[in-house]
């Protein structure tokens, strides 16, 4: 199944990736919104891309990890710099807390 990302803000950094191809650098995932991101993924769609380097994933783990098992592909940000996955982090961060409603200002 192909996740097509409802939120794209930079497209020309935008690559369609196969989900067996990224890798996860963090283990550390809160269960509980793993299993609430599957369920609001599944009925509402994937809201942000993930954000990979090279294959690794650099943001999104959260989400890869709601995803990976009945997603075999999506578009994601590759980025190859710090400073760029600084800004992805923080826009994706944004789009997030703005769809839940809990953005101020």
């Amino acid at each position: 199944m192909f996740l097509q990302p409802k939120k794209i803000i930079l497209p020309t950094l935008i690559q369609k990736y196969k989900i067996k191809d990224i890798t996860p650098n963090q283990s550390n995932n809160n269960q509980e919104l793993i299993d609430q991101l599957k369920i609001d993924i599944r009925n509402n769609g994937l809201l942000c891309p993930l954000v990979v380097n090279k294959g690794i994933l650099i943001d999104g783990h959260h989400r890869y990890e709601a995803i990976k098992d009945f997603c075999t592909e999506t578009l994601v940000y590759v980025i190859q710099n710090k400073e760029m996955e600084n800004i992805l982090s923080k826009i994706n961060s944004y789009i997030w807390f703005d769809y839940l409603g809990t953005l101020n200002g």
